[in-house]
């Protein structure tokens, strides 16, 4: 399950050098898979509107088509996989299902992260890309994934983590579950008995942006992939993922992305 090393790439990102005097990134859309590794605290990642506070250890999975920005400082080792008709279905599958923020908390553990990522960086430093030793790459990368996976078993990931109050991600999980129900705060917080208003304020607290906010980026995420999957016409679609009409989903479409579900079809 080879990647060619043209479809990979590490390296280290640190904020105070990288960007200056700016105190947050520009909100974007994530193109490949993007594996991050935090040297320290004082940052926060976002991930379709869900906030990670940074610390020491912190591993963050983003996945292409989501949303993220993040607000500085940050420093963190990352991987690049960028994601192509000749990617190994099997890593894709192991990618996507990677939660989007783990805190490990083993010293050890996060030293040896930190120890592969730096063989891979210095890899792709000093190394002519003609030349470049693709097996050694796709060893350390598989070496520093396999890690990966034996640090999160055990491991809470950020939903289950004491920043996030319990009802919170209760209402987190129902929204993930029923994209295509209802998911007026109304509905719920109806879902997870409590009133609205509570529901409003811990949810808000916890991830950084409202239940209903939460509920509509999922739901134009969730549309943007049956979008490119082209078997359903845009009201179906609409309809679908609880829209009452579909110049109301055009509307929350363009709200979101920025451009009409039509101009979204003829990008891809």
């Amino acid at each position: 399950m080879l990647i060619a090393h043209k479809d990979i790439y590490c390296g280290v990102f640190e904020s105070s050098i990288v960007r200056g005097n700016l105190t947050k990134s520009d909100l974007r859309t994530v193109d490949c898979f993007e594996l991050e590794l935090f040297h320290s605290s004082g940052g926060v990642s976002h991930i379709n509107g869900e906030k990670y506070p940074t610390d020491y250890g912190m591993l963050l999975f983003a996945k292409p088509g989501q949303i993220r920005r993040s607000d500085f400082p940050v420093k963190c080792s990352f991987i690049r996989i960028f994601k192509n008709e000749n990617t190994p279905k099997s890593l894709i599958d192991i990618l996507s299902s990677l939660p989007n923020c783990t805190y490990i908390k083993n010293q050890s553990d996060i030293e040896n992260l930190l120890a592969l990522l730096s063989k891979l960086a210095n890899l792709f430093a000093t190394t002519n890309v003609k030349t470049s030793n693709e097996v050694l790459i796709n060893s350390l990368f598989y070496e520093y994934l396999h890690n990966i996976l034996i640090a999160l078993e055990g491991t809470e990931n950020s939903h289950t983590n004491n920043n996030i109050n319990h009802i919170a991600f209760k209402a987190y999980e129902y929204i993930n579950e029923n994209l295509s129900s209802d998911c007026s705060l109304k509905t719920v917080a109806k879902a997870v008995n409590v009133s609205p208003n509570y529901l409003q304020t811990v949810f808000s607290k916890s991830f950084g942006i409202s239940p209903y906010k939460y509920s509509v980026v999922k739901k134009i995420e969730k549309a943007k992939n049956m979008i490119a999957v082209g078997n359903k016409s845009i009201l179906e679609i609409s309809l679908e993922l609880g829209f009452c009409s579909q110049s109301h989903f055009n509307r929350i479409f363009k709200k979101i992305t920025g451009e009409t579900p039509k101009k979204f079809i003829i990008k891809i």
